[in-house]
């Protein structure tokens, strides 16, 4: 009897019907560390515990190098702009970050990365109900995918505008 149970569990796991014991529970939360490193939109870092196949974002809003940009009235109408308590323009930066760990304990990611700020000029000078009297904006939107061992060895990706966002896993 117990020949023929070692046979089937030996069977069972060359078919591979049997998860090994270092596989990673869907319910298991992971460390995620990430960092972004901008000569636009600024440095910043942080650590959240995600579930696979669940979200999370990881969201910076900062004051841009020379302060934060005057935002009048008419310029805020239509948009979701990031402003401080006296309503002057930020600048954000947002990464979502979306994990879903296979059976080897890898994280296939999809990382989402928006971001916007006041250009470093001064508005044109125009009427106060004039549309280029707004701040000029620089932003920027870019998803990519790649996978992610969750030994906390840190893997780097270079988006577009050069911005470069690390991200470690760990278990």
């Amino acid at each position: 009897m117990r020949t023929a149970l070692m046979t089937l569990a030996c069977i069972a796991a060359v078919a591979g019907n049997v998860q090994p014991a270092s596989a990673k529970s869907p319910d298991e939360k992971v460390a995620y560390t990430v960092k972004v490193n901008s000569k636009i939109y600024g440095n910043s870092q942080a650590t959240r515990q995600i579930s696979s196949g669940q979200t999370d974002d990881y969201t910076w809003k900062t004051t841009p190098p020379g302060g934060a940009a005057a935002l009048p009235s008419q310029c805020a109408t239509g948009h979701d702009w990031p402003v401080d308590e006296n309503g002057a323009l930020l600048r954000q930066t947002r990464v979502r970050l979306a994990p879903v760990v296979d059976a080897s304990g890898t994280a296939n990611v999809q990382l989402s990365f928006d971001a916007l700020t006041p250009q470093a000029s001064a508005p044109k000078q125009g009427a106060a109900n004039d549309a280029s009297a707004c701040p000029a904006i620089t932003s920027t939107s870019e998803v990519v995918r790649f996978s992610l061992p969750l030994n906390n060895k840190p893997k780097t990706v270079t988006l577009k505008d050069g911005t470069q966002v690390t991200i470690s896993g760990k278990s």
